[in-house]
């Protein structure tokens, strides 16, 4: 299979993103709200200069009235409220660059909503909540700064709320079932990938967008769970080198050791933005890490 090598979206995010209406019904499933999937939509997931690349999944302003921001997982990550944070930063920042913020009256903000959907291997609730302010070193009754992230766990085999109430998420669901089906069959990636795409196509399961990406979409999910599989491999590989030292530093230089195998592999289909995001690091981290191994490599 090819490697799609200008790969920025996930096919999660290709899919969402391709109709207003589905970021409505998503948005309408999670929250229990009742917008017509005609409602004004506009995307505005930051992809400009100083961001590089697309850093989250989904940014959009529903209504002129609420910020959505989304962001799709396969393993559960607990420093989502401050990457949401940081991120809502920017995205106020740029909607607010024709407005004076040091005016005497007051600027009406879009009300922001943050949503994790996830999808992974592990077992998980149905839905959990993180607060930005679990990870303050001093804990307070009413923080200053606080960010709520709702966690929804969209797997097919939970038979979870909210996929019952979104067609969208429920047929994208049901895919990334088949896929892992097949994989359980012992089918190549490659191979369930393919067999799925048919089967969906064939069961008028995301037929239309399956249709119309459907060798794009293979190349994507590929590249994502090849990734995937690369991370917890080398992770693995890092503690039970860890473990064979006996040493907490032994632990901690075999997990560094393997994102660095990690970040290399991809170096050559990723670009360093989307590398980052993947992994929960810096830009920079990852930027050195490649300047580093191209050093080596050179000698």
């Amino acid at each position: 299979m090819a490697v799609n090598r200008s790969y920025k979206d996930s096919v999660f995010s290709l899919y969402l993103s391709e109709k207003p209406e589905r970021l409505i019904e998503v948005y309408n499933a999670v929250t229990g709200s009742n917008y017509a999937l005609d409602t004004p939509i506009e995307i505005n997931t930051l992809e400009d200069a100083l961001w590089h690349d697309r850093i989250n999944d989904l940014s959009f302003t529903l209504d002129g009235q609420m910020i959505i921001l989304i962001e799709h997982q396969s393993t559960i990550n607990e420093n989502m409220p401050v990457r949401l944070l940081m991120y809502i930063a920017r995205v106020y920042e740029k909607l607010l660059q024709a407005e004076n913020i040091y005016r005497r009256r007051r600027i009406p903000l879009a009300t922001p909503r943050f949503i994790v959907l996830y999808n992974g291997q592990e077992e998980y609730a149905e839905h959990t909540v993180q607060y930005l302010s679990e990870s303050f070193l001093v804990q307070e009754e009413n923080p200053a700064l606080e960010l709520r992230v709702d966690v929804y766990n969209i797997n097919y085999e939970t038979a979870s709320q909210v996929i019952e109430k979104s067609e969208s998420l429920r047929d994208y669901s049901m895919f990334v079932h088949f896929v892992n089906e097949e994989r359980e069959k012992g089918a190549t990636l490659e191979e369930a990938i393919n067999r799925a795409v048919r089967y969906c196509i064939g069961h008028d399961i995301m037929r239309e967008f399956l249709q119309k990406h459907g060798s794009e979409v293979e190349n994507m999910l590929f590249t994502e769970w090849n990734m995937e599989d690369a991370l917890r491999i080398t992770r693995e590989e890092g503690v039970e080198e860890g473990r064979e030292e006996g040493r907490q530093e032994g632990r901690e230089e075999g997990r560094e050791e393997g994102m660095e195998k990690s970040i290399l592999a991809f170096a050559d289909y990723l670009s360093p933005e989307i590398i980052a995001k993947q992994l929960g690091l810096s830009l920079e981290k990852v930027q050195s890490i490649l300047q580093s191994g191209s050093k080596t490599a050179q000698v």
